[in-house]
């Protein structure tokens, strides 16, 4: 339940809120223009979020949490562009995909770590491997 609530609302609210402050910063759109942004942010994150954590939750009983977190990353920036190359492909340059993909890999990054069941009894792993047995 926490790696779900870690992902699915954590990770859009983080996306979202750091684009909104991003752009009052910027202070280049109108407001509600900001907002409908932020909005569709969301829900363009919440794909990206739902298929990170799936794959976060196999991979939590293999990896260690130093693997697993930048696999994660990486996965969430792959997922993050495939996506708006799809959706935004008449919208965006080809350049401006960059952005979607280190937006994926910081906020599923930090959810990967933020999911992470510390004080859990899983097993221990050893000094020299990051794989768990």
């Amino acid at each position: 339940m926490r790696r779900a609530l870690a992902f699915l609302v954590f990770g859009p609210a983080l996306a979202s809120v750091t684009a909104l402050l991003i752009m009052t910063e910027a202070s280049s759109p109108p407001s509600y223009l900001r907002e409908f942004l932020v909005i569709v942010l969301f829900f363009f994150t919440l794909p990206v979020a739902a298929l990170a954590g799936s794959l976060d939750a196999y991979l939590a009983r293999a990896f260690a949490v130093p693997l697993r977190a930048p696999l994660i990353a990486a996965v969430g920036a792959v997922i993050a562009s495939g996506l708006a190359l799809i959706l935004f492909n008449c919208l965006l340059p080809p350049a401006a995909l960059k952005f979607f993909a280190m937006g994926g890999a910081v906020c599923m990054g930090a959810c990967s770590l933020l999911a992470n069941e510390y004080g859990s009894q899983g097993p221990a792993v050893r000094a020299n491997s990051l794989l768990r047995n």
